[in-house]
């Protein structure tokens, strides 16, 4: 490689930093607001970002393991995480009380942090990386994470595409870790993905197929 190639490498290598940094801080921002459509904003800008049909695919790679690594310097990643589980937990991300409209608001929001997680961890297993992030940041992975998607998938007859991304990313994250199978196990997740199948085999029928790999890993499990 010439010294001119090695140049050009460098500065492209630097540029995508650059552009990672931007938009996730740009995203950070839009989270950190009270209004609920710049809240959606956010994740909707962060689902693109890891997606490597949407963006440059070193930089959606990138984009994924921002998001879930464990690097208590890097405020903007703890922000995203927290917001995730926020969502997830207590299905909002703000103390809101509300009226119905609010309440739409936040069941889009939960939705779309299940989404960008569906995304990561697949772009993130694809890449054999998942593991890796999983083990650096597992306290997150198996007490927030594992039992949230759990109860989501629970809730799949009255939000079907919230149990269809958890499907999705347990199957994952199952795949990547004996230790989050081990959890999920003891989660009954086994049994939130047979109802959940059931109810997809009637009503939806991509929610149906999400679940049959984590089936298949859990019951080889038992």
């Amino acid at each position: 490689m010439t010294c001119a190639m090695a140049g050009d490498l460098i500065m492209k290598e630097e540029s995508e930093e650059v552009l990672l940094l931007e938009a996730i801080e740009s995203a950070v921002e839009l989270i950190l607001k009270e209004e609920l459509d710049f809240n959606i904003m956010a994740f909707e800008s962060l689902i693109d970002l890891v997606d490597p049909l949407k963006t440059l695919p070193d930089v959606a790679l990138n984009a994924c393991k921002t998001i879930v690594a464990n690097d208590t310097k890097d405020k903007s990643a703890s922000e995203i995480r927290g917001a995730i589980a926020a969502l997830l937990r207590n299905g909002s991300l703000h103390d809101d009380e509300g009226d119905a409209i609010i309440s739409d608001f936040n069941e889009i929001l939960k939705n779309l942090a299940l989404c960008l997680l569906s995304k990561t961890f697949a772009n993130m297993l694809n890449k054999r990386c998942l593991e890796t992030a999983i083990q650096d940041n597992s306290e997150w992975f198996l007490d927030t994470l594992i039992p949230s998607l759990v109860d989501a998938v629970k809730s799949a007859k009255d939000r079907p595409h919230d149990a269809l991304y958890a499907s999705d990313c347990l199957s994952n994250l199952l795949r990547a870790s004996k230790d989050l199978l081990k959890r999920a196990d003891e989660e009954n997740a086994l049994s939130a993905l047979e109802e959940a199948k059931a109810f997809g085999s009637t009503h939806h029928k991509s929610l149906a197929n999400a679940t049959e790999k984590g089936i298949t890993m859990l019951e080889s499990y038992s």
